[in-house]
């Protein structure tokens, strides 16, 4: 099974106060994490759905620290897919990454989950490809393993088109009768909108060592 990694990487941040892509997790952006974490995986192209054309070369503010030319780092495997319909939502960045891939299936996670492992999207690619379902983690849609069915694929255009009333990815996760998985470790899933919860993901990375 051919698979595309996607970053969903496109939202307004609006609780945060800036953009959480850029938030500094280590020596790396957030964006910049999250993208290593999925390129790490079997992955065929790495896909960011991202509406900005600053995202192609990442330049952080401080002048001392490292600049990373996406474009370099991942080779031709790597693309930043803007919306094609805006302010719809996961969904939305979902579509447009899906008619640009040519996949049999996506493994997609957001760019705010600072905890987040490698193993825990294999797990998810584990069950997805030897079920051939959608799979999520209990009480979390994303990071989700999606199947780019014809199904899928009409769903996604139906939802950009207005024709499906709950745009969400728990509705379509219902619809497509996804698989519900255990995580082996449910604090790495943790999202971060405010700057307070940014403050106690990072206390969790230094008290890890990470």
């Amino acid at each position: 099974m051919v698979i595309d990694g996607v970053v969903l990487a496109g939202g307004l941040s609006s609780r945060m106060g800036e953009d959480k892509a850029l938030l500094k997790r280590d020596e790396r952006d957030m964006l910049t994490y999250t993208a290593d974490v999925v390129s790490s995986l079997p992955i065929k192209r790495l896909l960011i759905s991202r509406n900005e054309a600053t995202t192609v070369s990442v330049q952080p503010s401080d002048a001392d620290s490292y600049s990373i030319n996406y474009a370099n780092k991942y080779d031709d495997n790597y693309k930043v897919v803007d919306d094609v319909v805006a302010n719809i939502g996961p969904l939305g960045g979902i579509y447009s990454i899906a008619i640009q891939s040519n996949a049999d299936a996506l493994i997609i996670t957001p760019v705010d989950l600072p905890l987040l492992r490698t193993e825990d999207l294999e797990q998810l690619i584990d069950k997805g490809t030897s079920a051939k379902r959608p799979v999520y983690f209990s009480h979390h849609y994303l990071p989700l393993f999606l199947p780019l069915t014809t199904e899928v694929r009409q769903y996604l255009e139906d939802v950009v088109k207005g024709q499906v009333p709950q745009r969400s990815v728990n509705t379509m996760c219902t619809n497509f009768d996804a698989i519900e998985v255990s995580p082996e470790n449910n604090a790495r899933l943790t999202n971060v909108n405010t700057p307070a919860q940014w403050d106690a993901a990072k206390k969790l990375l230094s008290l890890a060592g990470n």
